[in-house]
């Protein structure tokens, strides 16, 4: 069963990418991904962006959005609630935040953990200006790493991340990834068919 799923993800990407349509997949899989793990360098809370050792990810903590005494404050990396291994991204106020790529992506991922009320993230993908996708997500558990990972059929260069907890000022914290969506070999023989099937049609309009 795991691997039709498997395969299944893969091919919804395949089908969106070829109707040039938008289609956003999560994954709490690992295996579906190839994973770089992004180091960030250690810093104080602060309002600058945030920048990957790689150069690959910044992030930008999204200040002053949020209700109220909520609204998102300064940002850091840091080892800050033992939470996650190694240094974990926190936010003051509300976990609202801007991830900016120094190029075009299909894929990221990251750990989170959550150490009080269950909330619900708002992802929504950029090309530039341009709106090219949207997810989200809950937080399903509390004190435990997570790993969740997205794969948009249209390649994009920011997200925003929004949360909206319903209350009071909740607490996570994250971790980052470069990745890669591993296709299965499943859909890549029914891509393969789909491609002799359309030469098919082809040969028989071109007679």
């Amino acid at each position: 069963m795991k691997n039709i799923v498997k395969s299944l993800f893969a091919t919804l990407l395949l089908i969106g990418s070829s109707n040039a349509s938008t289609a956003v997949i999560i994954s709490t899989n690992t295996a579906d991904f190839n994973l770089t793990a992004e180091s960030f360098p250690s810093t104080g809370f602060t309002n600058s962006n945030i920048v990957s050792v790689s150069g690959n990810i910044s992030l930008d903590n999204a200040f002053g959005i949020g209700t109220g005494a909520d609204n998102t404050g300064t940002h850091a990396y840091t080892s800050f609630t033992g939470a996650l291994a190694g240094n974990e991204y926190v936010l003051n106020g509300d976990e609202n935040f801007n991830m900016i790529f120094s190029s075009q992506q299909t894929a990221f991922a990251m750990d989170y953990v959550d150490t009080s009320i269950a909330s619900t993230f708002n992802l929504t993908f950029f090309d530039g200006a341009t709106n090219v996708g949207s997810t989200s997500f809950i937080t399903s558990s509390f004190n435990t790493a997570e790993f969740i990972g997205f794969v948009n059929s249209v390649a994009f260069d920011r997200v925003e991340i929004r949360e909206n907890d319903g209350t009071g000022n909740s607490d996570e914290f994250f971790r980052f990834y470069s990745a890669e969506a591993v296709p299965e070999p499943g859909s890549l023989l029914i891509f393969g068919l789909g491609l002799l099937g359309l030469g098919y049609t082809r040969r028989r309009k071109a007679a």
